[in-house]
């Protein structure tokens, strides 16, 4: 019986979002990259997390066609234990769905692990305005935190559901049907407000630097500024940077 650990269900959240399998019985590969901001959070938590689960010497490097950063794995024991896993061969953006291994567990420890490398990798932490509101702050600047993940495939986001109910949480999914022909529907999954936020953050929490600096900063100021860089949002937490100047005047 194939048995999953806590680190390998936060690399199947990881590749949920951000990998590429492709295994044929004999030969394939293992791709995961992210946005190049993210580098920091490959090299000190994903390449380090594969590396100790698989017995690896993994390093990460950059992918300018594309403009990512991440690693391939051509290792015949990690693409083996990916198809014991259940993780489709080939595309996977319709069809992936969270491993019957740890849906089926209801071990909330592994529930979490899988959210975590999920929303590392393919969520992400906004924070709103309430443009139809009499107070000027939150008219003027985003401070209601919003969790948000995308994804192609509606068992995905049905499994989401499940499992961060179980974990107390309020999942909403809402279908977008695109107006290109082409395009598959898209399932965005929201989970909004302050307590069940700060309780995401408590029990789940994030490991990507890109992701905490949102969260830091709001938690500091009490809002943060959309549309900012990583680079930015570090000036922010350093002192270097006033968050307010990122907005026009008020009016």
């Amino acid at each position: 019986m194939f048995k999953i650990s806590p680190e390998l269900a936060e690399i199947c959240g990881i590749h949920a979002g951000d990998g590429y399998f492709r295994f044929n019985g004999r030969s394939g590969e293992l791709d995961i990259s992210g946005n190049v901001e993210e580098k920091g959070y490959y090299d000190n938590h994903v390449i380090p997390l594969f590396n100790k689960v698989y017995d690896l010497n993994l390093s990460g490097r950059y992918f300018p066609y594309r403009n990512t950063y991440g690693f391939v794995i051509r290792d015949k024991k990690v693409l083996q234990s990916f198809y014991e896993i259940g993780f489709p061969s080939g595309s996977k953006s319709t069809i992936i769905t969270v491993p019957k291994i740890i849906l089926n567990s209801k071990n909330v420890v592994l529930y979490k692990m899988f959210l975590r490398g999920y929303l590392d990798t393919d969520g992400c932490i906004n924070f709103d305005r309430r443009i139809y509101n009499k107070d000027s702050f939150k008219v003027n600047r985003n401070y209601y935190p919003r969790l948000l993940f995308c994804t192609c495939s509606f068992n995905l986001a049905k499994d989401f559901k499940y499992m961060t109910q179980l974990l107390g949480f309020t999942a909403y999914i809402y279908p977008y049907i695109s107006k290109i022909p082409t395009e598959n529907i898209r399932y965005k999954i929201q989970i909004t407000g302050f307590k069940v936020f700060k309780k995401w953050m408590k029990l789940i929490g994030t490991k990507n630097p890109t992701k905490l600096s949102r969260y830091l900063i709001w938690k500091k100021f009490g809002f943060c500024p959309p549309k900012t860089t990583y680079k930015q949002r570090l000036k922010i937490l350093e002192g270097n940077l006033n968050p307010n100047r990122l907005y026009g005047p008020v009016v």
